[in-house]
This record gives C-alpha cells, structure tokens and sequence, in this order.
C-alpha cells in the first residue's frame, strides 16, 4: 500500500510551479495585492465602480430578504430602492441645502478676517491674507467642486487622464450618474457573481475556504453597515447640539464631523474645530467685551461629549454588536498606517482589511503552525 501510494505522487521536479501548493498560494497572494495596486492606481476611473459595489453588498441582504419573504424580483426590490434613496436624498437637498450654501458662503466671506484676526493677535507676518483667501474664496465660488476633488485623490493631481479631459464638475455628476447603474447591475447579478467565484474554489478546500469567507462577509459587513447609520446619527445629534449652543456652521461640522466618525476616532477633528470656530466668531463679532470663555470651550466641548459617550456606550453597542476583534491600539495603528498607504482610502479600508487578514491568521496560519509544531 506504501509503495502504490508513493508511485502515484508526481515527482516534485516533473511538477509546474502552479501545482505546488505553497507556490499557487504565492501566486494568489500576488494576484490579490496587484488588483488592489491597480484598483488604487486607477482610483479616479474606479471609484464610482467600486461605490456601486460596495452599496450592492451593503444592501444584498434587504434585497435578499424581500426576494424570500415577499417573492420579489431583485430588479422590481432595486428599483424601488433607488426611487427611494434618489427621492430621500432630493428631499434633503430641497430641505438642506439653503443651509449649505449660506453656511459655506459665509465661511468663505469670513475667512480672510479669521487668519487676520489670528495673525494680528499672535504676531504672525503674512502676506497679504486677506487678498489670498478671498482669491481662495472665489475660486471656491466659481468650482466648488475642486475641494471635494482634491478630498478624493490625496494629491495635487486632478484624476490623472481623466482630470485633464474634462472638469472636476463634469467628473463628479457623471460619476454620481453612474453610480447608481453600477449598483443596479452589481445587485442584480451579485448572487450570481458568488456562485461564479465558489466555481474556481477547489472542492478538497471549499468548505473550510467558504466558512472562512463567511466569517468575513460578517465582520466587514457589520462593520461597514453600523459605521455608516452610526455616523449618519451623529452627525445629525452634534448638528443639531451645536446649532442648540451657537456654534457658527454647526450644520457643516456636525455633518463633516458625523462622516469622519466612519474611521475610528476620526470625529475627534471635529471637536477642537468647534471650539477655534466659536473662538473665531467671538473674537471677531462685536461683542469683543462681553467676551465668554465658557461660551468658547465648555458648551461646544459638552455637546461633543456627550454624543461621543451616546456613540459609545449606545449607538455602537446596539447598532455595531459585530465586534471586529481588535483592540483599541490595534485600531488607532491599522488607522495611522491605512492612512499614510492609501490617503482616505487607506483609512476607510484599513480595519476591514486588517480584520479579514486577522481572520485568515488565526484560522489558517495559526491552524498550520500548530500542526506543524505537533508533528516536529
């Protein structure tokens, strides 16, 4: 029986390099980092694509649910849920969006006067601010797009190619029309798209590799689904607290500071932003006398407070119950490093990444380790 089992193994110098089983795991290593240079390489031309993805899995288990329960056609449920959010999200913009503009119009009329004001108190020689800020101002009336553009690309590049075609405006509404295509087929068909890939899993491994991806496909989407209703809540509750303690453009901040909570501890911007803009418009105004250090750093500091022990202690705990496993330091290290890697990519993927990787070293490596240091 010996000897028939060992003639039926393929000599390893008669094997291709795909057909040993550490090289083809290499080789898939490989292939998994160079999509992911390139999808960052190429991020202006993906970046509505992988949008339209992330939202076909972040909604595929509603849409799944309607297609078991109600008997509904995936494309009837997308439809209906696109006429929804397109209406919902009209409907804010009618309701919010004279806010927005007086808000940041104001911003740009009064900032030249903030950095004077700063710089007459501190002694800081600078040249000229006010007429650069109001050069900066009104280049921020004519393309306010440009500010959400160099948000988007992390560098002073315009979208590589597709930056020098066409203007950041154009780039932003056709991106924004296709994002929802792009999630009505990736919708559609990602049911399909599973079943496709489970097609070119080996049978001797499917199982454990299935059972594995699973344990993924939890944590990612937990993570990304409660990170997204609990910064859409905060946002909404430091709005209206600082709106309720006069903080200027508390709508702005709270909104911005709201979306930076979606990367752990990123709301912490927002509150010493707060305080230099309540600061600012004191200082500023007319009321330079009557000037209230509590006004400045107790209420707009409370308000921050208070929502950040809600998000803590509730929001999180209720809405996030999926825990990602990894501790605070680990969170606050994956977030630095995602950050200095892939620029606001890197810090909205740093910890599903690091939870997957976690996943597959402590089911995979780990497993193959301590079988190995059984047998030696």
């Amino acid at each position: 029986m010996h000897e028939n089992h060992s003639s039926t193994r393929r000599p390893l110098v008669d094997s291709h390099l795909w057909q040993i089983s550490a090289i083809r795991d290499l080789l898939w290593i490989g292939l998994f980092l160079f999509i992911l240079w390139a999808g960052y390489s190429l991020r202006s031309i993906f970046t509505p694509v992988l949008i339209g993805l992330l939202f076909a899995y972040l909604f595929s288990p509603l849409i799944t649910y309607a297609r078991e329960q109600w008997r509904f056609p995936r494309p009837l449920t997308i439809t209906l849920l696109l006429v929804f959010l397109i209406g919902l999200g009209a409907g804010l913009i009618g309701w919010l969006g004279p806010i927005v503009k007086d808000q940041v119009v104001t911003l740009s009329q009064k900032a030249p006067t903030y950095v004077e004001s700063l710089a007459q108190r501190y002694n800081v020689d600078l040249e000229n601010p006010r007429e650069q800020l109001q050069d900066v101002a009104s280049t921020l009336k004519m393309n306010a797009m440009s500010l959400m553009k160099a948000a988007f690309t992390g560098t002073t590049q315009a979208f590589g190619f597709v930056g020098s075609v066409v203007s950041a405006t154009t780039y932003f509404f056709i991106s924004f029309a296709l994002i929802p295509v792009y999630f009505f087929f990736f919708a559609w068909n990602f049911p399909a798209m599973i079943h496709t890939l489970q097609q070119y899993i080996p049978s001797s491994r499917k199982h454990r590799i299935v059972e594995i991806v699973q344990r993924m496909d939890s944590a990612v989407g937990s993570f990304f689904r409660g990170r997204l209703v609990i910064a859409l809540l905060m946002g909404a509750m430091l709005s209206i607290g600082w709106w309720f303690v006069d903080v200027p453009y508390w709508f702005l901040l709270g909104i911005a500071t709201g979306l930076f909570s979606i990367v752990p501890y990123g709301a912490t911007v927002g509150w010493p932003l707060a305080v230099l803009l309540k600061y600012l418009d004191m200082t500023t105004g007319s009321g330079g006398s009557d000037f209230d250090w509590a006004a400045v750093l107790v209420w707009p500091s409370v308000v921050f407070g208070v929502v950040q022990l809600l998000e803590g202690w509730v929001l999180t705990p209720w809405i996030q119950s999926q825990s990602t496993e990894l501790s605070a330091a680990s969170i606050l290290i994956v977030v630095f490093i995602g950050g200095a890697v892939g620029g606001l990519y890197g810090l909205i993927l740093a910890i599903p990444l690091t939870v997957c990787i976690k996943i597959i070293f402590d089911d995979v490596l780990l497993v193959r380790l301590k079988q190995w240091a059984e047998e030696s």
